[in-house]
């Protein structure tokens, strides 16, 4: 009678063991959702705070040069020869805008502080060393998500890019994000679009900037 008595105080019965259950799983149909949430916020907020640094680069660039860094790759002046190797068309315009920010010791900008939101999702390089990034690597900039973002110079807003989404291959044709007004955020300028949480350009999720 004393075992009986003891296994009934220490074990649970099948009853008392599915209401457990019931209520764990309460507790994670509310929990998950908020962390899930607060995680996106999270990215969100640095990937905004990247293009920020980015703008900050573009905006020094264009003081000391008269124009943003284009998004072709291709230096403006009409004799200049890039030191680079071509285009291979995917990621273009990340690549130029982070080529043309590093690759002067003298009037670049260092993006080493984003470090951690580098990829190279196609595996190309440069052929040359980017003197600020000590890296031949054609690199991108990723956005809070893990995926490359786009940059639009002043002459590529109404153009298409190709983006390498990841390096599983996916591609993807992406246009510069519209404005109510039909006109490209960043109109005249040039815009930074990264895909949002879906991971999906040309979804309502994405986030341009600048924000106008």
């Amino acid at each position: 009678m004393t075992t009986t008595r003891h296994g009934r105080a220490c074990g649970f019965t099948l009853i008392e063991l599915l209401i457990v259950i019931s209520i764990l799983g309460v507790l994670a149909a509310v929990l998950v959702p908020n962390l899930i949430g607060a995680n996106d916020a999270a990215s969100e907020a640095a990937t905004e705070a990247n293009m920020i640094v980015l703008e900050n680069g573009i905006k020094t660039h264009e003081r000391k040069h008269g124009f943003a860094p284009p998004d072709d790759l291709k230096p403006v002046a009409a004799d200049a020869k890039a030191p680079w190797k071509p285009d291979n068309g995917r990621n273009t315009g990340i690549e130029s805008l982070v080529c043309f920010l590093s690759n002067s010791l003298q009037d670049g900008v260092d993006l080493g502080g984003m470090a951690n939101a580098f990829t190279n999702t196609d595996a190309d390089d440069h052929g040359v060393e980017m003197p600020l990034l000590k890296s031949r690597e054609r690199r991108e900039i990723a956005d809070g998500f893990t995926t490359p973002m786009a940059y639009f110079g002043k002459f590529g807003l109404g153009k298409t890019q190709t983006m390498l989404l990841g390096v599983d291959g996916e591609q993807a044709a992406v246009k510069a994000m519209l404005r109510p007004d039909g006109k490209p955020f960043g109109d005249g300028k040039w815009q930074i679009l990264s895909a949002g949480k879906d991971r999906t350009f040309g979804t309502a999720d994405d986030l341009a900037w600048p924000k106008n």
